[in-house]
């Protein structure tokens, strides 16, 4: 059994200097609201017509924003291993929760938009519904660069678990990936907005958890990526078809 949130396996965060999580905060920050507010709307807003609707446009923007992790910790000489972004082997508890949580990701799916499938595949799997759910794949893998990389481990550095918790999970949700797609959702069905909202924020929540617990940004990436790639290249296949 483990505690919660104490026993982290590791803590390569704390070796950053206060300059250097300043730094992830910031470039987080400036990431996650206007660059982002730029070029990913939110995805109420992304249909055919819209000029980031584009399939190689959106994979270049989503594998370029996981670079950014990369661009800023070499340019504030932050190490890979202090933001999770480590090439380890995984213990035996990460493929666990790997195995598990993705299996519960996939159920879901299935439940929410199972009837979309039988679609999909007269729009095409093999041809762009693939990258479509790749381009999305990467979407969610640059949320947990930015959110859980980035911000959570500047905020780690300085503030603490908690602290570094409730402030990166507040920033996803209202921030440009969700937050307009909840205002007009609001405006339209309330009930739903709100069962949308506990669901960005329990996400948020498990996330920075597992991000923490695992020190593992590569695990809690390809979670999040399983759920975008699915839910998210599907609609998108669709609305392109």
């Amino acid at each position: 059994m483990f505690k919660f949130p104490g026993n982290a396996i590791t803590s390569h965060w704390q070796i950053l200097t206060k300059n250097q999580a300043w730094i992830l905060i910031a470039s987080a920050l400036l990431l996650e609201i206007p660059i982002r507010w730029i070029v990913r709307p939110d995805i109420p807003f992304m249909f055919p017509g819209n000029p980031w609707f584009n399939l190689p446009l959106r994979i270049a923007v989503e594998a370029g924003m996981i670079l950014i992790l990369l661009i800023v910790a070499y340019l504030a000489r932050v190490p890979l291993k202090s933001t999770g972004l480590s090439w380890r082997r995984w213990t035996r508890w990460e493929v666990v929760a790997f195995v598990i949580v993705g299996s519960i990701q996939l159920l879901i799916v299935i439940l929410v938009a199972g009837e979309r499938w039988p679609r999909i595949f007269t729009a095409g799997i093999l041809g762009h519904g693939l990258l479509w759910a790749f381009a999305e794949f990467l979407f969610g893998f640059n949320q947990e660069s930015g959110f859980r990389g980035l911000l959570m481990t500047g905020l780690l550095r300085l503030r603490g678990f908690y602290p570094a918790v409730l402030i990166n999970t507040f920033f996803f949700l209202v921030g440009p990936i969700h937050g307009p797609g909840l205002v007009g959702l609001f405006q339209r069905n309330v009930e739903g907005a709100l069962w949308m909202m506990a669901g960005i924020i329990m996400t948020g929540l498990f996330f920075s958890w597992l991000r923490y617990r695992t020190d593992n940004l590569i695990l809690v990436g390809s979670l999040h990526g399983i759920v975008n790639g699915f839910l998210n290249g599907a609609a998108f296949t669709l609305r392109a078809n």
